[in-house]
């Protein structure tokens, strides 16, 4: 990759260090263009409101025919969201539930899911039963068929958990769930364009991202997958139930349709860098760089895996003695390095997002300000 020529592509890179692509990612100039050509329509040329709605809804018909192909999927299989939020809440809410069913979700969940699934036990008095994560992907999906039963109504995990970037066994998972009955929900949106995703490979149910983390997307923008077969026992939430209908019955709201036309260009732009596997390369190799500074800093601990078949661009570490909120927030006030602290490692720590599009530079003078908190030690 030619670093200088893609970070051209991405103007937000020049204020400050943006480490945290897992939050929200930096969009392209490409991103940007397609964007403004859909609202222009309607502000500059005037097109009627009615006959502008009509053309962004054509148009991001088109992107939901690109992200169906950029994921393995048919397109009657994709339905354009808002958010990965949005997309939970579809199938969460679209399924039917009794007293004792059982949900398994991961013990590195991001608040959303954690928090729809709390959500039913209040309302209909479901059982959550959390698998504890190992960076051995054999460890998670064997724990994982240790902890269904007959009661197991859904399992809904993250396809790469929230604060160590660490890649769930989904592909094994699925293969699992589908021996014992048991649908599978995954959460996509640290894993969408951040490493490969197949999903007619994959073999899931249901998948919820959106396209403004790792995929560089608007904000305002996500998607749902919805399988073929998983649509026979889906209910929509807003309208009647066809099972030969496709996945748009269960859009949940009216998007802002003139954005997708920026997912369709974020697309286009990755695979003119060579596509996801380049982009995992990159990411992959600049991120194990930095683990290996990080080890030889005194006090400093990595927390994400290291194992080929789990890791990723996210890394995420901890200082000794040092609350990760604390070093986040000195990170980003005193070096205007820009990533977030975990919610639920223990001990608390960083998490950094090492997007294709960071440079060696950018991460030397990270590690040179974890030096130097690290030496300060703990602080009040």
């Amino acid at each position: 990759m030619n670093l200088e020529e893609i970070r051209a592509h991405y103007p937000g890179l020049s204020r400050g260090i943006q480490l945290n692509t897992g939050g929200v990612g930096l969009p392209s100039r490409e991103v940007h263009a397609a964007v403004q050509a859909g609202f222009d329509q309607l502000y500059e040329e005037h097109v009627p409101p009615i006959e502008w709605y009509t053309l962004t809804h054509q148009a991001a018909d088109t992107a939901r025919a690109r992200l169906a192909a950029f994921l393995g999927a048919a397109e009657s299989e994709i339905t354009l969201t808002v958010s990965t939020a949005d997309g939970l809440a579809a199938v969460i809410g679209g399924l039917s539930w009794e007293p004792g069913d059982e949900v398994l979700i991961t013990s590195e969940e991001h608040p959303v899911p954690h928090q729809a699934v709390i959500g039913l036990q209040e309302r209909y008095g479901v059982v959550l039963k959390s698998v504890e994560i190992d960076h051995d992907p054999a460890v998670v999906l064997e724990r994982t068929g240790e902890a269904l039963t007959p009661r197991t109504r859904l399992i809904c995990m993250s396809h790469v958990t929230t604060d160590t970037g660490l890649v769930v066994p989904a592909e094994e998972i699925c293969r699992l769930a589908r021996e014992r009955g048991v649908p599978t929900l995954w959460d996509g949106c640290h894993a969408v364009a951040q490493i490969p995703v197949d999903l007619g490979e994959m073999g899931c149910d249901y998948y919820a991202s959106n396209c403004y983390k790792w995929m560089l997307g608007p904000i305002g923008t996500g998607f749902l997958y919805v399988s073929e077969e998983a649509r026979q026992g889906l209910k929509p939430l807003l309208r009647p139930h066809d099972p030969e209908a496709g996945a748009a019955q269960y859009v949940t709201s009216t998007p802002a349709y003139a954005l997708y036309a920026g997912v369709a260009a974020t697309i286009d732009l990755m695979e003119s860098f060579g596509g996801v596997e380049a982009i995992q390369r990159e990411s992959a190799r600049k991120a194990e760089a930095l683990k290996a500074s990080f080890d030889a800093v005194p006090g400093v601990l990595v927390l994400s895996s290291r194992r080929p078949d789990s890791q990723t661009g996210t890394v995420t570490f901890a200082i000794e003695g040092v609350d990760g909120g604390q070093v986040s927030t000195a990170l980003k006030e005193r070096w205007q390095i820009v990533q977030r602290a975990t919610y639920l490692t223990d001990p608390s720590g960083v998490r950094i997002s090492v997007a294709f599009y960071i440079s060696e530079a950018e991460l030397d003078a990270l590690v040179e300000a974890v030096k130097v908190l690290a030496a300060e030690g703990g602080w009040e």
